[in-house]
Protein backbone atom coordinates (compact mmCIF):
# COMPACT_ATOMS: atom_id res chain seq x y z
CA UNK A 1 0.00 0.00 0.00
CA UNK A 2 1.37 3.28 -1.28
CA UNK A 3 1.35 5.66 1.81
CA UNK A 4 1.67 9.76 1.04
CA UNK A 5 2.32 12.73 4.07
CA UNK A 6 2.74 16.28 3.46
CA UNK A 7 5.98 16.89 2.14
CA UNK A 8 5.07 20.80 2.88
CA UNK A 9 4.54 21.47 6.18
CA UNK A 10 4.62 25.54 7.65
CA UNK A 11 2.73 26.33 10.44
CA UNK A 12 3.70 30.18 11.74
CA UNK A 13 2.56 33.39 12.08
CA UNK A 14 2.65 35.40 8.76
CA UNK A 15 2.83 32.15 6.43
CA UNK A 16 0.52 33.63 3.98
CA UNK A 17 2.94 35.97 3.26
CA UNK A 18 5.51 33.10 2.27
CA UNK A 19 3.23 30.84 0.09
CA UNK A 20 5.07 32.09 -2.79
CA UNK A 21 8.49 30.84 -1.33
CA UNK A 22 7.17 27.79 -0.09
CA UNK A 23 5.49 26.68 -3.62
CA UNK A 24 8.36 28.01 -5.56
CA UNK A 25 10.97 26.11 -3.31
CA UNK A 26 9.30 23.02 -4.29
CA UNK A 27 9.28 23.90 -8.19
CA UNK A 28 5.78 24.71 -8.44
CA UNK A 29 4.98 28.10 -10.55
CA UNK A 30 2.01 27.56 -12.13
CA UNK A 31 -1.35 27.00 -9.62
CA UNK A 32 -4.99 26.98 -9.99
CA UNK A 33 -6.21 28.72 -6.52
CA UNK A 34 -9.19 28.40 -4.69
CA UNK A 35 -10.60 30.25 -2.40
CA UNK A 36 -13.56 29.70 0.62
CA UNK A 37 -16.74 31.76 -0.37
CA UNK A 38 -15.97 35.63 0.82
CA UNK A 39 -12.50 35.23 1.32
CA UNK A 40 -11.00 36.51 -1.44
CA UNK A 41 -11.35 39.77 -0.53
CA UNK A 42 -10.04 39.18 3.05
CA UNK A 43 -6.63 36.79 1.60
CA UNK A 44 -5.96 37.79 -2.08
CA UNK A 45 -3.82 40.68 -1.63
CA UNK A 46 -1.51 39.25 0.75
CA UNK A 47 -1.78 36.48 -1.64
CA UNK A 48 -0.63 38.22 -4.42
CA UNK A 49 1.90 39.61 -3.52
CA UNK A 50 3.55 36.73 -2.04
CA UNK A 51 3.08 35.21 -5.38
CA UNK A 52 4.15 37.87 -7.62
CA UNK A 53 7.26 38.25 -5.59
CA UNK A 54 8.33 34.63 -5.93
CA UNK A 55 6.90 34.57 -9.89
CA UNK A 56 4.47 32.07 -9.13
CA UNK A 57 1.64 31.83 -12.05
CA UNK A 58 -2.21 31.79 -11.30
CA UNK A 59 -3.26 30.27 -14.35
CA UNK A 60 -7.05 29.77 -12.76
CA UNK A 61 -8.78 31.45 -10.05
CA UNK A 62 -12.10 30.23 -8.60
CA UNK A 63 -14.31 30.45 -5.75
CA UNK A 64 -16.18 27.44 -4.09
CA UNK A 65 -19.54 28.41 -2.97
CA UNK A 66 -20.32 24.41 -2.73
CA UNK A 67 -19.48 20.71 -2.38
CA UNK A 68 -21.38 18.85 -4.77
CA UNK A 69 -19.50 16.48 -6.59
CA UNK A 70 -21.41 17.56 -10.32
CA UNK A 71 -19.26 21.20 -9.55
CA UNK A 72 -16.20 19.39 -8.42
CA UNK A 73 -15.90 17.22 -11.46
CA UNK A 74 -16.67 20.43 -13.56
CA UNK A 75 -13.77 22.53 -12.19
CA UNK A 76 -11.30 19.57 -12.28
CA UNK A 77 -11.57 19.70 -16.37
CA UNK A 78 -12.12 23.30 -16.98
CA UNK A 79 -8.33 23.32 -15.44
CA UNK A 80 -5.59 24.50 -17.94
CA UNK A 81 -2.99 22.08 -18.68
CA UNK A 82 -0.28 23.69 -17.67
CA UNK A 83 -1.59 23.53 -13.50
CA UNK A 84 1.51 22.03 -11.55
CA UNK A 85 -0.62 22.40 -8.32
CA UNK A 86 -3.57 23.50 -6.67
CA UNK A 87 -4.12 26.01 -3.90
CA UNK A 88 -6.55 25.91 -1.26
CA UNK A 89 -7.83 29.14 0.68
CA UNK A 90 -10.51 28.47 3.40
CA UNK A 91 -12.44 26.26 5.62
CA UNK A 92 -13.25 22.54 5.10
CA UNK A 93 -15.62 23.00 2.28
CA UNK A 94 -13.50 24.56 -0.17
CA UNK A 95 -10.76 22.23 1.14
CA UNK A 96 -12.35 18.73 0.70
CA UNK A 97 -13.04 20.23 -2.88
CA UNK A 98 -9.93 21.02 -4.39
CA UNK A 99 -9.00 17.37 -2.30
CA UNK A 100 -11.52 15.65 -4.65
CA UNK A 101 -10.46 17.63 -8.12
CA UNK A 102 -6.57 16.59 -6.74
CA UNK A 103 -7.68 13.24 -6.67
CA UNK A 104 -9.15 13.24 -9.92
CA UNK A 105 -6.43 14.98 -11.88
CA UNK A 106 -3.32 13.42 -9.93
CA UNK A 107 -2.44 16.47 -8.81
CA UNK A 108 -1.09 17.86 -5.91
CA UNK A 109 -2.92 19.82 -3.42
CA UNK A 110 -2.02 22.61 -0.92
CA UNK A 111 -3.92 22.98 1.99
CA UNK A 112 -4.26 26.81 3.60
CA UNK A 113 -7.04 26.71 6.52
CA UNK A 114 -7.93 29.89 7.40
CA UNK A 115 -9.76 28.40 10.66
CA UNK A 116 -8.81 24.88 12.48
CA UNK A 117 -12.18 23.60 13.03
CA UNK A 118 -11.60 19.70 12.31
CA UNK A 119 -8.55 17.59 10.76
CA UNK A 120 -10.01 17.23 7.16
CA UNK A 121 -7.79 19.85 6.14
CA UNK A 122 -4.75 17.14 6.09
CA UNK A 123 -6.64 14.38 5.51
CA UNK A 124 -7.18 12.18 2.69
CA UNK A 125 -10.83 12.38 2.33
CA UNK A 126 -13.56 14.57 1.26
CA UNK A 127 -17.09 15.37 2.58
CA UNK A 128 -18.70 15.70 -0.62
CA UNK A 129 -22.75 16.06 -2.04
CA UNK A 130 -23.57 13.38 -4.29
CA UNK A 131 -27.41 13.06 -5.57
CA UNK A 132 -28.44 15.64 -2.70
CA UNK A 133 -26.84 13.35 0.13
CA UNK A 134 -23.26 14.04 1.96
CA UNK A 135 -20.91 11.49 1.60
CA UNK A 136 -17.50 10.64 2.74
CA UNK A 137 -15.28 10.12 -0.18
CA UNK A 138 -11.97 8.97 -0.47
CA UNK A 139 -9.64 12.06 -1.76
CA UNK A 140 -5.83 13.42 -2.45
CA UNK A 141 -3.57 14.09 1.46
CA UNK A 142 -2.22 17.17 0.66
CA UNK A 143 1.08 17.75 -0.77
CA UNK A 144 1.57 20.38 1.59
CA UNK A 145 -0.31 22.17 4.71
CA UNK A 146 0.52 26.00 5.13
CA UNK A 147 -1.11 27.41 8.32
CA UNK A 148 -1.15 31.20 9.53
CA UNK A 149 -1.15 30.99 13.19
CA UNK A 150 -2.10 35.20 13.10
CA UNK A 151 -4.92 33.88 11.12
CA UNK A 152 -6.04 31.25 12.83
CA UNK A 153 -5.88 33.65 16.24
CA UNK A 154 -8.24 35.99 14.69
CA UNK A 155 -10.58 33.24 13.61
CA UNK A 156 -13.66 32.80 14.91
CA UNK A 157 -13.24 30.83 18.50
CA UNK A 158 -16.06 28.42 17.90
CA UNK A 159 -13.90 27.14 15.00
CA UNK A 160 -10.96 26.73 17.46
CA UNK A 161 -13.28 25.03 20.17
CA UNK A 162 -14.18 22.88 17.05
CA UNK A 163 -10.68 21.42 16.34
CA UNK A 164 -9.81 20.77 20.25
CA UNK A 165 -13.35 18.79 20.52
CA UNK A 166 -12.31 16.76 17.63
CA UNK A 167 -8.74 15.82 18.55
CA UNK A 168 -10.21 14.99 21.88
CA UNK A 169 -11.95 12.40 20.28
CA UNK A 170 -8.71 10.14 19.46
CA UNK A 171 -9.13 9.00 23.13
CA UNK A 172 -12.42 7.18 22.28
CA UNK A 173 -11.98 6.95 18.22
CA UNK A 174 -8.69 4.81 19.35
CA UNK A 175 -10.81 2.63 22.03
CA UNK A 176 -13.74 1.78 19.72
CA UNK A 177 -10.97 0.90 17.06
CA UNK A 178 -9.24 -1.56 19.81
CA UNK A 179 -12.82 -2.65 20.55
CA UNK A 180 -13.72 -3.75 17.16
CA UNK A 181 -10.58 -5.59 17.10
CA UNK A 182 -11.67 -7.61 19.94
CA UNK A 183 -15.32 -8.30 18.96
CA UNK A 184 -14.92 -8.37 15.12
CA UNK A 185 -11.10 -9.05 14.13
CA UNK A 186 -11.14 -5.84 12.39
CA UNK A 187 -7.64 -5.57 11.93
CA UNK A 188 -5.32 -2.18 14.24
CA UNK A 189 -2.69 -0.48 12.56
CA UNK A 190 -0.86 0.39 15.36
CA UNK A 191 1.57 3.13 13.94
CA UNK A 192 -1.61 4.53 12.79
CA UNK A 193 -2.75 4.34 16.47
CA UNK A 194 0.22 5.52 18.07
CA UNK A 195 0.14 8.66 15.76
CA UNK A 196 -3.33 9.44 16.61
CA UNK A 197 -2.77 8.73 20.02
CA UNK A 198 0.42 10.99 20.44
CA UNK A 199 -1.18 13.67 18.63
CA UNK A 200 -3.84 14.19 21.51
CA UNK A 201 -1.18 13.40 24.18
CA UNK A 202 0.95 15.87 22.72
CA UNK A 203 -2.24 18.70 23.12
CA UNK A 204 -3.10 17.34 26.34
CA UNK A 205 0.47 17.98 28.03
CA UNK A 206 0.93 21.10 26.77
CA UNK A 207 1.02 23.23 29.96
CA UNK A 208 -0.69 26.90 28.77
CA UNK A 209 -3.96 25.74 27.19
CA UNK A 210 -5.13 29.69 25.61
CA UNK A 211 -6.42 29.40 22.47
CA UNK A 212 -5.68 33.01 21.73
CA UNK A 213 -1.69 32.04 22.42
CA UNK A 214 0.57 31.40 19.30
CA UNK A 215 2.42 28.57 20.39
CA UNK A 216 -0.22 26.66 21.60
CA UNK A 217 -2.36 27.58 18.52
CA UNK A 218 0.53 25.99 16.45
CA UNK A 219 0.62 22.79 18.27
CA UNK A 220 -3.22 22.36 17.81
CA UNK A 221 -2.39 22.51 13.89
CA UNK A 222 0.21 20.24 14.34
CA UNK A 223 -1.70 17.83 16.25
CA UNK A 224 -4.39 18.02 13.75
CA UNK A 225 -2.32 17.25 10.64
CA UNK A 226 -0.73 14.35 12.76
CA UNK A 227 -4.41 13.47 12.96
CA UNK A 228 -5.07 13.49 9.10
CA UNK A 229 -1.53 11.38 8.26
CA UNK A 230 -2.70 8.60 10.74
CA UNK A 231 -5.84 7.98 8.99
CA UNK A 232 -3.19 7.52 5.52
CA UNK A 233 -1.31 5.33 7.05
CA UNK A 234 -4.50 3.74 8.37
CA UNK A 235 -6.54 3.73 5.08
CA UNK A 236 -9.71 4.38 6.87
CA UNK A 237 -10.33 6.75 9.23
CA UNK A 238 -10.85 4.39 12.35
CA UNK A 239 -7.57 6.24 14.16
CA UNK A 240 -9.30 9.30 14.03
CA UNK A 241 -13.51 8.76 14.10
CA UNK A 242 -15.74 6.11 16.26
CA UNK A 243 -18.98 6.58 18.40
CA UNK A 244 -18.50 9.94 19.02
CA UNK A 245 -18.43 10.90 15.37
CA UNK A 246 -21.18 9.06 14.59
CA UNK A 247 -23.32 10.72 17.31
CA UNK A 248 -22.25 13.89 15.57
CA UNK A 249 -23.12 12.90 12.01
CA UNK A 250 -26.67 11.81 13.19
CA UNK A 251 -27.08 15.18 14.99
CA UNK A 252 -26.47 16.73 11.85
CA UNK A 253 -29.25 15.01 10.34
CA UNK A 254 -31.67 15.54 13.42
CA UNK A 255 -31.22 19.07 14.52
CA UNK A 256 -32.89 21.77 13.04
CA UNK A 257 -29.83 24.04 14.12
CA UNK A 258 -26.83 21.49 14.04
CA UNK A 259 -23.19 22.87 15.83
CA UNK A 260 -19.43 22.81 14.09
CA UNK A 261 -18.87 19.21 13.75
CA UNK A 262 -15.55 19.27 16.12
CA UNK A 263 -17.99 20.60 19.41
CA UNK A 264 -20.67 18.11 18.49
CA UNK A 265 -17.27 15.88 18.63
CA UNK A 266 -15.67 17.04 21.95
CA UNK A 267 -19.60 16.88 23.70
CA UNK A 268 -19.99 13.47 22.24
CA UNK A 269 -16.51 12.17 23.20
CA UNK A 270 -17.25 13.30 27.13
CA UNK A 271 -19.94 11.14 26.90
CA UNK A 272 -18.70 8.27 25.29
CA UNK A 273 -15.30 8.22 27.16
CA UNK A 274 -17.81 7.77 30.06
CA UNK A 275 -19.64 4.80 28.86
CA UNK A 276 -16.42 3.30 27.64
CA UNK A 277 -14.79 3.87 31.25
CA UNK A 278 -11.92 5.24 29.50
CA UNK A 279 -9.14 5.85 31.40
CA UNK A 280 -8.89 9.29 30.10
CA UNK A 281 -12.14 10.35 30.74
CA UNK A 282 -11.13 12.36 33.82
CA UNK A 283 -8.44 13.95 31.33
CA UNK A 284 -11.32 14.82 28.44
CA UNK A 285 -13.09 16.70 31.01
CA UNK A 286 -9.76 18.80 32.26
CA UNK A 287 -8.91 19.33 28.95
CA UNK A 288 -12.68 20.90 28.00
CA UNK A 289 -12.38 23.21 30.65
CA UNK A 290 -8.67 24.48 30.56
CA UNK A 291 -9.31 25.49 26.81
CA UNK A 292 -12.60 27.14 27.50
CA UNK A 293 -14.50 24.49 25.59
CA UNK A 294 -17.06 24.18 28.45
CA UNK A 295 -17.56 27.52 29.07
CA UNK A 296 -18.52 28.29 25.28
CA UNK A 297 -21.03 25.44 24.87
CA UNK A 298 -22.63 26.25 27.81
CA UNK A 299 -23.51 29.78 26.31
CA UNK A 300 -23.89 27.96 22.81
CA UNK A 301 -25.88 24.43 24.34
CA UNK A 302 -26.82 21.50 22.01
CA UNK A 303 -30.52 20.41 21.98
CA UNK A 304 -31.09 18.05 25.10
CA UNK A 305 -34.05 15.75 23.01
CA UNK A 306 -31.87 16.02 19.41
CA UNK A 307 -28.83 14.60 21.19
CA UNK A 308 -30.66 12.00 22.50
CA UNK A 309 -32.54 11.08 19.18
CA UNK A 310 -28.68 11.11 17.64
CA UNK A 311 -27.77 9.09 20.03
CA UNK A 312 -30.06 6.65 19.63
CA UNK A 313 -29.88 6.44 15.71
CA UNK A 314 -26.07 6.33 15.69
CA UNK A 315 -25.49 2.91 14.77
CA UNK A 316 -27.42 3.35 11.83
CA UNK A 317 -24.56 6.20 10.44
CA UNK A 318 -21.94 3.93 8.73
CA UNK A 319 -22.79 0.13 7.79
CA UNK A 320 -20.35 -2.84 9.62
CA UNK A 321 -18.54 -0.16 12.11
CA UNK A 322 -18.43 -1.64 15.05
CA UNK A 323 -18.09 0.51 18.36
CA UNK A 324 -19.38 0.61 21.86
CA UNK A 325 -22.88 1.35 20.85
CA UNK A 326 -22.89 -1.81 19.27
CA UNK A 327 -22.72 -3.90 22.80
CA UNK A 328 -25.86 -4.56 23.54
CA UNK A 329 -27.71 -1.89 26.31
CA UNK A 330 -25.06 0.36 25.80
CA UNK A 331 -27.28 2.81 23.80
CA UNK A 332 -29.49 3.40 26.97
CA UNK A 333 -27.09 3.67 29.27
CA UNK A 334 -25.75 6.26 27.37
CA UNK A 335 -29.25 7.87 27.03
CA UNK A 336 -29.85 7.30 30.61
CA UNK A 337 -26.22 8.92 31.68
CA UNK A 338 -27.04 11.80 29.50
CA UNK A 339 -30.52 12.90 31.09
CA UNK A 340 -28.76 12.69 35.06
CA UNK A 341 -25.48 13.81 34.89
CA UNK A 342 -25.00 17.40 35.90
CA UNK A 343 -21.78 18.34 34.23
CA UNK A 344 -23.15 16.96 31.04
CA UNK A 345 -26.20 18.79 30.98
CA UNK A 346 -23.87 21.67 30.85
CA UNK A 347 -23.83 21.21 27.09
CA UNK A 348 -27.36 20.41 26.62
CA UNK A 349 -30.49 22.52 27.08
Amino acid sequence: MEISIPTLLRIKPNAIYKIGKYLRKERVIRIALFFGADLKEKFAEPLMISFDSSEIDVVHEETVTTNEAKAIFKSAFALPSTVQAIVAIGGGKVIDYCKYIAFVMQLPVISVPTSISNDGFASPGASLIIDGKRRSQKARIPYGVVIDTEIIRKSPESYTYSGIGDLISKYTANYDWKLAYRMTQEPVNDFAELISSNAVAIMVNYPKKDIKDLEFLRLICGCLVMSGVSMEVSGSSRPASGSEHLISHAYDMIASKPSLHGIQVGIATYAVSWLQNNRFHGTIKSVLEETGFVEYVMKNPLNKDDFIEAVKHANNVKDNYYTILSDLGNVEKLIEFIKEDEYFNKFLS
